[in-house]
């Protein structure tokens, strides 16, 4: 029978409730939000260990690992089949106009243009204090293809699967960050709060 403990106050104010918000380039110009989404987003971030194997080891030894590689990923699946989200989940095809007459086709193999990736994607979280968890990743882009399915009494999903990625001016940068946001608007810098007054005038 285990031992029956007390909670404190801020462990409870810590859990995370509801789906994630998620927003695609946060903070800038280009902010958007993914809508309407089910079953929220996920957020994992992993590292490739290597152990240094050595003579008189048992076992992996503190001090003799290395991080070879790190990868974070959000995922979430997005219920809006317009041409731009499905342009979203495969952001390196090959786009002809604009709106109701964009087309979509097949890219062209080789080099993905710098233009496919995002600034960030940005997902908050809500806690029971009422904050929120804000995790953010940089220099993203949806990897796993593009998928619709038509299926009868169902609605269309795109599942998403958006990666983190370095720049070649920064191959040591950050891939990702959480941190706690009071609100979803306030974490917001201010050069875009800014820009969002501006444009109610």
């Amino acid at each position: 029978m285990p031992t029956v403990t007390n909670l404190t106050k801020k462990q409870v104010e810590n859990i995370q409730i509801d789906e994630g918000l998620v927003f695609v380039d946060y903070g800038e110009a280009t902010e958007r939000k993914l809508a309407p989404t089910r079953g929220g987003g996920e957020f994992s971030a992993t590292a490739s260990i290597r152990n240094i194997e050595f003579d008189g080891r048992s076992g992996a030894t503190a001090g003799t690992q290395v991080i070879e590689e790190q990868e974070a990923i959000l995922k979430v699946v997005s219920l809006c089949m317009s041409q731009e989200e499905l342009l979203f989940a495969m952001p390196f095809a090959r786009k002809q106009g604009e709106g109701d007459e964009m087309v979509i086709k097949n890219p062209k193999c080789g080099i993905i243009p710098e233009s496919a990736y995002c600034k960030n994607i940005t997902m908050f979280a809500k806690l029971v204090s009422g904050k929120y968890k804000k995790i953010t990743i940089y220099h993203p882009m949806s990897e796993n293809g593009l998928t619709v399915k038509a299926a009868p009494k169902a609605e269309g999903e795109i599942s998403l699967e958006i990666r983190a990625h370095y720049t070649i001016d920064d191959l040591n940068g950050d891939l990702w960050e959480v941190k706690d946001a009071a609100s979803v608007e306030s974490a917001q810098p201010a050069a875009a709060n800014v820009e969002a007054t501006a444009g109610k005038e």
